[in-house]
């Protein structure tokens, strides 16, 4: 099963959390399952989200659709600053 790892940078972590739940039902559709999010210590104001991806095109449509574009201005992600990265599982 791939996984989609996602690092990005935000102004105020509980705004980008309501949004970030908010959009479940999106992330629902595009057949992705979050595993865990976190933060990183030694930048709190990065998130660091792992979800379980089922389809992977569905995934890459959900990461370019104009609805996570605005989610991600709803949530004040720092423009430039999300990355995604497809993983596969090796063991």
């Amino acid at each position: 099963m791939p996984y989609l790892l996602v690092r990005q940078r935000f102004v105020d972590y509980e705004r980008w959390r309501e949004v970030f739940d908010s959009i479940t039902p999106l992330r629902d559709e595009a057949g992705m399952r979050l595993v865990l999010v976190s933060r990183n210590a030694a930048e709190p104001d990065e998130a660091v989200v792992l979800f379980e991806v089922a389809d992977v095109e569905r995934a890459r449509e959900h990461a370019l659709s104009p609805a996570l574009r605005d989610a991600h201005e709803r949530a004040g992600v720092v423009e430039g600053s999300n990355s995604m990265t497809l993983l596969d599982a090796v063991d």
